[in-house]
C-alpha cells in the first residue's frame, strides 16, 4: 500500500526503479532513491515526519522508519537495513553503513558512514566513521582500519530486488507518486 498522510496530505516520491514488495506500506512524506529495495513487511510511515531513503539501499523485511512531527528519519546510499530494524526520526544513517537485524536508531542516532550497529543494539547518540557498535546502548568495539566502502556495499541487494521487480513481486507504484525527474 502506498498512500498519502491522511494528517497532512503529503504524498510518496519514489524513483521508478526501486522495487516495492507487495505488501510494503508506504504513507506519506517519504523519498525513495534510485534502485533501493524495500522487502516484505517493511512499514515507512511519513505521516508527521519526513522519511529520506537513497539510492541502492536494502530495507529488509518488517523493518519500521518513522518520525516525530516536523523531524527527518533520513537513510543514506548504500545502506542495508537488516531484518526488522527500526529507526525513528530525528535520525541519520549514514553512507555505506549497517544497521543489524533487530537493532535500532532512534531519535538522536546518528550511524556514521561505513559504520555497523549490530544486531539487537539500540543508538540513541552520534558514532564515528567507519566503526563497530554494539549493545543496549550501543557502545564503540572497534574501528576498521580499512575504510573501502566495497565491503559494505549492497550491490547483491540491488541486483536481488530488481530480480524480484522483473519477475513481478513488487508493487505498482501509483504515476503520481512517482519521481520523474
Amino acid at each position: 500500500m502506498i498512500i498519502e498522510s491522511p494528517f497532512n496530505g503529503t504524498i510518496p516520491k519514489i524513483h521508478p526503479t526501486a522495487f516495492i514488495a507487495t505488501d510494503v506500506v508506504i504513507i506519506g512524506d517519504v523519498e525513495i532513491g534510485a534502485y533501493t529495495n524495500i522487502w516484505f513487511g517493511a512499514k515507512l510511515r511519513g505521516d508527521w515526519g519526513k522519511i529520506i531513503v537513497g539510492e541502492n539501499t536494502s530495507i529488509q523485511d518488517n523493518s519500521v522508519l518513522h518520525s516525530r512531527p516536523n523531524e527527518i528519519c533520513k537513510v543514506g546510499n548504500n545502506v542495508r537495513l537488516g531484518h526488522s530494524c527500526m529507526c525513528h526520526g530525528p535520525c541519520t544513517i549514514e553512507d555505506y553503513s549497517l544497521v543489524g537485524i533487530h537493532a535500532s536508531v532512534l531519535e538522536g542516532g546518528r550511524l556514521g558512514t561505513g559504520s555497523v550497529l549490530a544486531g539487537g543494539s539500540v543508538l540513541r547518540d552520534k558514532t564515528e566513521d567507519f566503526s563497530l557498535y554494539a549493545g543496549i546502548p550501543a557502545i564503540k568495539k572497534k574501528t576498521y582500519p580499512n575504510k573501502n566502502l566495497n565491503e559494505f556495499s549492497s550491490n547483491l541487494y540491488v541486483k536481488n530486488g530488481q530480480k524480484f521487480k522483473k519477475a513481478g513481486y513488487g508493487q505498482k507504484i501509483p504515476e503520481e507518486y512517482l519521481i520523474t525527474e
